[in-house]
């Protein structure tokens, strides 16, 4: 049975609902820190394999112009007619090449890793947030599951009852948030004029004499 079968067949588990709702978001929990424990591990394989192609692409280059430099040499030698020279420089070359092609290979493969590690890490990242969206399905119908219980255990309490609740929470919070401190807002300052300097100086002369 899936997760999320578990979690609606809670709710009509009229004998433990409680414990079933209980033990769901138990096991949610454990599948959500495995899931993140996964998704974690792919992302240091895929922080791995960034370094690796990074540090390969920086090679690259370099391996390129020590070909071509070699290459240059064969061809100048063999247009000095310096067929033994020409052969040792050929025979280095050779083995520029194929560091050259193994380098390229090698980034050819690790590329291919990449993309497919990312989508590992893609489809894992929604695996857990499917998890933490059914952990939060689950502890709603735990929730519920109580209520209901406390209903039945409690004929007394009403549709009413539970709406006066509902305004009381509300009212303790327009209260709180009634009694938190007011965010500072910036005071809007009208400029003075010279005129209105004057006046105001000129009634405080005013007052003296």
């Amino acid at each position: 049975m899936s997760t999320l079968s578990q979690v609606l067949r809670s709710l009509h588990n009229a004998d433990n609902g409680d414990l079933e709702s209980d033990r769901v978001c138990v096991q949610l929990l454990r599948d959500g820190r495995h899931a993140e424990q996964h998704m974690q591990g792919l992302a240091r394989q895929c922080r791995q394999l960034d370094l690796d192609i990074e540090q390969l692409r920086r090679q690259l280059p370099v391996l390129q112009q020590q070909r071509a430099e070699r290459e240059q040499a064969v061809l100048t030698a063999l247009a000095a007619g310096e067929q033994e020279q020409a052969r040792q420089l050929a025979m280095a070359l050779a083995r520029e090449e194929d560091r050259l092609d193994a380098g390229q290979l090698a980034l050819t493969g690790l590329l291919k890793r990449q993309s497919y590690y990312q989508g590992r890490w893609l489809s894992a990242e929604r695996h857990y947030h499917d998890l933490c969206r059914q952990l939060a399905m689950a502890k709603t119908t735990a929730c519920v599951r109580k209520t209901m219980t406390a209903i039945r255990r409690h004929p007394a309490v009403t549709l009413i009852d539970a709406k006066q609740a509902l305004a009381d929470i509300r009212a303790r919070e327009r209260q709180q948030a009634a009694d938190a401190e007011p965010e500072a807002t910036p005071a809007t300052l009208e400029e003075r004029s010279a005129d209105q300097v004057l006046a105001r100086l000129e009634q405080q002369l005013r007052g003296r004499s």
